[in-house]
């Protein structure tokens, strides 16, 4: 695997996504409780996350989930979509599609335009020790190899003030914490 160099985003610049993310959760929690309250699925809530957060940053970047950038090229045409190829310890080499993408192209794989990923799981989802693990991998590798400079591990829980983030960057917990909001 080769790795791929990103734009880097200074620290002013996380912090101002960070209220943004904040912001997103707040309104995705004040407005769509009912996700919650009626234990919906995790794709419904992320899909619902990204679209708060691309009103929140829709002149900076632009939000999307790697659908798109995933297919593999050959001979000039997309022939399949795969994810990106991640190999795991334990369960060898598995192809993961990431929940969102910030980046600052409308075009996937454009001049390296993705910057900023989110892994999201619902609180009930957590407890699974391989799928946990198997996360934790993935952004290591993807902060890493795939040269994302920062992963975002959200965690939503039933109320907004449990929901818990981990960013990762080069391969590392970066920061680690609940957000109060």
């Amino acid at each position: 695997m080769v790795a791929i160099s990103k734009t880097a985003v200074p620290e002013p610049e996380l912090t101002k996504y960070m209220n943004r993310i904040k912001n997103s959760l707040n309104i995705l929690y004040d407005k769509e409780i009912d996700l919650f309250q009626n234990d919906l699925s995790e794709r419904a809530i992320v899909f619902r996350f990204a679209y708060h957060l691309q009103k929140q940053i829709e002149n900076d970047y632009f939000v999307d989930c790697d659908y798109n950038s995933s297919y593999v090229l050959e001979n000039w045409h997309y022939i399949a979509r795969k994810g990106k190829n991640i190999e795991n310890p334990d369960w060898g080499l598995t192809w993961r599609f990431i929940d969102i993408i910030l980046r600052s192209s409308r075009v996937p794989n454009h001049n390296n335009t993705d910057i900023i990923c989110f892994e999201c799981k619902k609180r009930n989802n957590i407890y699974r020790e391989e799928g946990m693990e198997k996360d934790k991998n993935n952004l290591k590798i993807l902060t890493t190899i795939y040269g994302y400079q920062y992963w975002f591990h959200l965690i939503f829980w039933k109320e907004k003030y449990g929901v818990k983030i981990t960013v990762y960057k080069y391969g590392k917990i970066y920061r680690d914490f609940y957000l109060f909001l």
